[in-house]
């Protein structure tokens, strides 16, 4: 069986990121067969957000975790479409995006 991370590259969003794991779930239980752990990489210091170098950090943090896949996740784009169930072939998931008023800055 696989097993999914979830990385999330985070930082002073926790209300965005309490209804993004809620509804995460959710969307989830749809494929009760995806072994999954969500990875949040929070970045505490007030530098520019590097989204980049905490991609990389959730990887390596997966790996130690035995995943085998993974999908980059933005805190505030909710799943509401498609499969996050193991694919031989890298995809791109998010191709259509819909404005919600819960997600301003």
């Amino acid at each position: 069986m696989h097993k999914l991370g979830i990385i999330i590259p985070y930082r002073d969003r926790a209300k965005q990121l309490r209804i993004f794991i809620r509804e995460l779930k959710q969307f989830l239980n749809v494929y009760p067969k995806v072994d999954y752990t969500v990875i949040v990489v929070n970045q505490e210091d007030k530098k520019k957000f590097n989204r980049a170098k905490l991609l990389n950090i959730g990887f390596i943090e997966a790996e130690k975790r035995g995943c085998d896949y993974v999908i980059f996740h933005d805190v505030d784009l909710i799943p509401v479409q498609g499969s996050y169930e193991y694919s031989d072939i890298p995809l791109q998931l998010a191709n259509k995006f819909e404005p919600t008023g819960n997600f301003k800055r």
